[in-house]
């Protein structure tokens, strides 16, 4: 598993954003091997973290979340070899998985540490600022939780959920498959809330560079009856592909710190949204892990479970390189084509298969017509990854709840 820090947003449509900051190889070649770029495959090669590194343990638990067992196996690595790549590999999990759960002065630190190891890392010094400026909040809070049941909006293919920011109404886009919330200028300037800049880029997928990444601190987000403090959202112009064609107060996006911080979300057919409900053992259940900072779940195709990553945002699902290797006679019933990419440079073209339609289970039997798969990566968990799990499948798995607290998505009767 290459274990780099990314800044990630997937909006694909016809058309799809990438923006990717990458802080260079982080998974020095001669760390302590975990065995593979699928955690589901360790985890279960290693039911109980048995025969596996400190590192490797220490990595494997906080891709479940299981924060203070990470926390102390990955410290301990560090503490034992301080300018070892194992140690190196260490504070790069611990990166992320500060990042994650919100806790920015920990990451900040993790970053320091890392450039203390190789000042030489440009992508790092990149970084650099942008950690610095987020380690100036306070970290996220949770306040107080309740569950609560709120109806949401589908627009062009995306989640819409009603909120509270700094006592303002809106309504905010859910995405999983983004790192850190973001909003536009306008809807920052509506909220009062003023913009501090980083000298952090992106690189988007044709290699373009955006302006200098700005932050605003959100100091109190209401979502249903669950009150988060200070968080954080990067700010973009009003003209980013993320905001075109909705609504003013809909100019946010709901990253996966806030959504973490939910414990649970429950998606209907009728479009309620329930959050931070007790969740009902399902008929049928589907693991979840992080790769960073991203979900993963497993589908199955002709009975063999898959590993993919698990994008709300993501208005369509996705095949990846990996599954046309596992599958090289399905692509003959299909169609070459380009499939497009938008990034800050423009298009991006990537050879593509369009299949009539694919069958496989999420939960339950659920069908994609057409289905797309990309033959050539996109970067990041592409290269390893058998498909981009978007909400056009998901919606057809209805009722499901994602239950971060027991890291498992459970899926109901169908209604």
């Amino acid at each position: 598993m290459r274990d780099r820090l990314r800044f990630l947003y997937l909006r694909p449509a016809v058309a799809c954003f990438l923006l990717l900051l990458s802080a260079g190889p982080m998974f020095a070649k001669d760390a302590s091997s975990c065995g593979g770029p699928d955690w589901f495959a360790v985890q279960q090669s290693h039911p109980k973290g048995e025969r596996l590194s400190p590192l490797c343990k220490g990595r494997l638990d906080a891709a479940a979340d299981r924060r203070r067992a990470a926390e102390k196996e990955l410290n301990l690595v560090i503490h034992q070899a301080p300018q070892s790549t194992d140690a190196y590999e260490a504070h790069s999990t611990l990166a992320h998985f500060y990042l994650r759960i919100g806790r920015f002065h920990d990451a900040e630190a993790q970053i320091r540490a890392m450039l203390a190891a190789d000042p030489r890392a440009s992508n790092l010094r990149n970084l650099e600022s942008l950690f610095a400026l987020l380690a100036n909040y306070p970290d996220l809070t949770i306040l107080r939780s309740y569950p609560d049941a709120v109806h949401s909006e589908t627009i062009d293919g995306n989640i819409y959920a009603p909120v509270r920011v700094n006592g303002y109404a809106g309504t905010y886009m859910l995405d999983t498959g983004i790192n850190l919330s973001i909003m536009s200028e306008s809807e920052a300037a509506r909220l009062g809330l003023t913009p501090h800049s980083s000298t952090a880029t992106l690189s988007d997928i044709g290699g373009a560079t955006s302006a200098p990444l700005q932050v605003v601190e959100v100091d109190d987000l209401i979502i249903g009856r669950t009150h988060l403090r200070h968080v954080p959202f990067l700010v973009f112009a009003d003209a980013n592909g993320a905001f075109t064609g909705v609504p003013p107060s809909h100019c946010g996006i709901l990253g996966i710190q806030p959504l973490l911080a939910l414990g649970a979300l429950g998606f209907r057919t009728d479009g309620t949204l329930s959050i931070a409900s007790k969740v009902e053992t399902g008929t049928t259940t589907e693991p979840l892990l992080f790769d960073g900072e991203m979900p993963l779940t497993q589908i199955s195709y002709r009975d063999k479970p898959l590993a993919v990553t698990f994008d709300v945002g993501a208005t369509q699902t996705t095949f990846n390189p990996p599954f046309a290797k596992l599958y090289p006679e399905i692509l003959r019933s299909g169609v070459n084509e380009s499939h497009t990419l938008n990034g800050l440079s423009g298009a991006t073209e990537k050879q593509s298969i369009s299949l009539p339609h694919l069958s496989l289970n999420f939960g339950r039997e659920v069908t994609l017509a057409p289905a797309t798969i990309l033959l050539d990566q996109t970067g990041g968990s592409s290269a390893w990854a058998a498909a981009n799990l978007g909400y056009d499948l998901m919606q057809q798995a209805e009722p499901f709840t994602i239950d971060f607290r027991k890291m498992r998505i459970e899926f109901g009767a169908s209604q």
